[in-house]
This record gives C-alpha cells, structure tokens and sequence, in this order.
C-alpha cells in the first residue's frame, strides 16, 4: 500500500510540472509570468499555506512526549543533513550559488505535499500526520533562518539588507502562526477555510512554475550533474539509515522507545526528496533555480526506490 501512495503522488508532481512544460512552450507562462508566479507564492500562497500548517497544530499531555521526540530528532536529522550538505559541497568543490542550492536541498525536503498523503495512508487514525506536521514545522524554522542565510551567502549585502529578507512574509506567517497556537484562539471556519483552501494552491502554483523550468532545459543536462546524485544517496539513504542506527542503540541499551507512528514519520520525513519550494525560492533570492529544479526532479524519481527501502528496514530492523 505504501508504495501505492508514494508512486500516485510523484506521479501528480509529474503531472502538474507537465503542464507547467506545455504552457511554457505554448507561451502561456512567459518569463514574464513566471516571475510573477515566483512572487505570488513567495508573498501570498506560500505565507497562507505556513499559517494554516501551524495552526493546526494542538499538542496535548497524550502525545507531547511522541511530539517532543520527533521536534528535537527532526531538529538534529536537518543538522545532520545539513554538515552533510557542507561536506558534499566541500568534496564536489561547488562553488557559490550552485554550493548554496546544493546544501539547503539536502537539508529540506518535500515534507507536506509527498508526506502528508503518505502518512495519513499510512496510519488512518491521524496519529502519523499529526507527526508529519511537527516535522513540517520544525523543518519551517530551519527555512526561515538557517535557510535564509545559505540563499544569502556569498552575497555582499549590507546588515539591514539581510534582515529585510529574513523578515518576510514567511517568517511573519511563521511568527504569527506561532503565536496563535500559543494563546490557544481556534479560528473561526469562516477565516480558516479560505486562508487553508489559498495556501493549497502553493504546490500547484509551484508545480507550474518548475515545469516551465524544465521546459528552458535539455532533458539530457538534467540527469548530468553528478551531485544531484550524492545528494539523493546522502539525503535519502545514508543520512535516514545513520539516524536510524542511533534510535537502534538508544532502543537496545537505553530502552529508549517512541511509538511506531512516531519513529516512521521522522525517519521517512528526513528522508523525503527535495523540496519543491526551494525551487521557487531559489528564483526568488536570485540563486541557482536550475540546479534546484534538477535536484527536484532527479531525487523525486530516486524516492520511487529509497523511500520504500526505507520504510521496509524501519519495520524489519527496529519494530
């Protein structure tokens, strides 16, 4: 069945960055139109979709110890990718933005749109996606900071230029969003449902955007770049399996034990492909949204494989 789920919504990512390529190469999306794409998201869908992700979000005495666990696991499985990352850039000798895109896409992965359907196919009593969001939000809080600056880098910009970015309409969607969940005030319906409906529309909007990508490349120069496939083994495999083997030990001489749903979903969330919205933002920072769009595409097909080996080693090694 899990494998089912995964292939059906790669299977939709294709199918929407294809109609991305057909309206691109008809000249529906111009250049024109696909930077206003970049800026609607970045400003409008993307900061809704963050909001209503957060806000969703209502931890109780139950599963605050699960939740605690995939939180702080999730926060050191990002920083694992990420000197990973920093490895992987120093050994292939990429340089400026193509070294930036590189190490923030090893870091982040396509959690919400892959992860969410999966995990509520996986585990229908909603335990598994409510985990799936507090690795979404913990992944958050690495984007709009620590991902922020890696966009930056390189870059000679002043102080008050790089605080103008880091202060954005993401990390006040993120910042409020946060707040909400702390004062404990449920949205009334008539809010929630269009500001959630809105948000939904960021991986569509995105989708069309990284098909039109694509269309400006060669489909034989996608499949060149040797890093995308360190990445991909990095990211999807060597990375999860390390993190596993630490859970293993802390199991067999600690005793340390989370629930089933909680220990899948941090594992196969940290080993999610790349992250759609990187591309996109990768265009809004003016870094390398090529290498981005390759490294989407590649480790999507690659997750075809890895993620249901991971899944399968999660039950035969530590269940």
């Amino acid at each position: 069945m899990h494998q089912q789920v995964i292939i059906h919504q790669i299977l939709i990512l294709s199918f929407l960055a294809v109609i991305g390529v057909l309206a691109a190469k008809f000249r529906i999306i111009t250049e024109e139109v696909k930077n206003s794409i970049a800026k609607l998201v970045f400003n409008v869908t993307l900061p809704l979709l963050i909001f209503s992700s957060v806000t969703k979000i209502s931890l109780n005495s139950d599963v605050l110890r699960n939740s605690l666990f995939v939180f702080v696991g999730g926060a050191i499985m990002i920083t694992l990718l990420f000197l990973s990352g920093e490895l992987n850039r120093r050994i292939l000798r990429l340089k400026g933005a193509t070294g930036n895109v590189h190490v923030i896409h090893t870091m982040f992965g396509n959690v919400a749109f892959l992860g969410y359907p999966l995990f509520s196919a996986l585990f229908p009593n909603g335990e598994g996606l409510f985990y799936a969001v507090i690795y979404h939000f913990t992944q958050d809080i690495f984007i709009w900071t620590l991902g922020i600056v890696l966009f930056q880098k390189g870059k000679n910009m002043k102080l008050k230029e790089k605080l103008i970015h880091l202060l954005n309409p993401n990390t006040i969607a993120f910042s409020v969003g946060l707040i909400w969940i702390l004062i404990g005030i449920p949205l009334p319906s008539l809010i929630k449902e269009p500001l959630a409906g809105m948000g939904q529309t960021t991986i569509y909007l995105a989708m069309l955007y990284v098909g039109a990508i694509l269309f400006e490349q060669p489909l034989k120069g996608i499949f060149a770049k040797s890093s995308v496939y360190l990445l991909g083994f990095t990211k999807m495999l060597a990375i999860p399996f390390l993190f596993l083997s630490i859970l293993m030990f802390l199991k067999n001489h600690f005793g340390l034990v989370f629930t089933n749903e909680a220990t899948m979903v941090l594992l196969m969330q940290g080993a999610m492909p790349c992250m759609t919205m990187i591309v996109v933002l990768a265009r809004r920072f003016e870094s390398d949204d090529v290498l981005a769009t390759q490294n989407f595409f590649v480790t999507s097909l690659l997750s075809l494989i890895t993620l249901p080996l991971i899944f399968e080693s999660i039950n035969f090694f530590y269940f």
